[in-house]
């Protein structure tokens, strides 16, 4: 019975060692894996959206950057009415983060695979890689204001 009891004690220690040295970049990790989660279940749009503070700046690399949520909002409805939602699969995995001292602000660096299937039904895949800035929220989440990423070679 002891011994159980030492058993659990451990394990809560270290569960509570372990929340305790979760870090502002561990936010980071965690927000950026939320955000690729969503986009899987709810498509990029979506989750772009939900993740983005409202003064992002936009870089896809087709056009200028996209100034402010509103914009990106106005661009992505512009594009849906033209082509229709994005059917592709787009998700992604972060691999690093590092944080400021204090928390507000910090980067995710990861890789990304977008997967899409053709008119003509021949099944597409893209790879690259990505940084996204984050800063925390009033409400301390953490949104991102700067996604920048590029594909690989092919």
């Amino acid at each position: 019975m002891l011994k159980a009891a030492a058993t659990i004690i451990a394990a809560v220690l270290s569960i509570a060692s372990n929340m305790a040295m979760a870090g502002p970049a561990e936010e980071m990790m965690a927000a950026d894996k939320a955000f690729s989660a969503l986009s899987v279940a709810k498509g990029h749009h979506v989750a772009f959206l939900a993740y983005m503070a409202d003064d992002v700046r936009e870089f896809s690399g087709a056009h200028p950057p996209i100034l402010g949520k509103a914009a990106v909002a106005a661009a992505y409805a512009a594009s849906e009415a033209r082509n229709g939602t994005p059917k592709d699969r787009l998700e992604w995995t972060p691999l690093e983060a590092k944080a400021s001292s204090d928390g507000t602000l910090g980067w995710t660096r990861g890789r990304w695979t977008d997967t899409a299937t053709a008119k003509d039904g021949k099944v597409e895949t893209a790879t690259g890689y990505y940084v996204t800035l984050w800063r925390r929220q009033q409400d301390g989440s953490y949104k991102y204001e700067l996604d920048v990423g590029g594909e690989d070679a092919k």
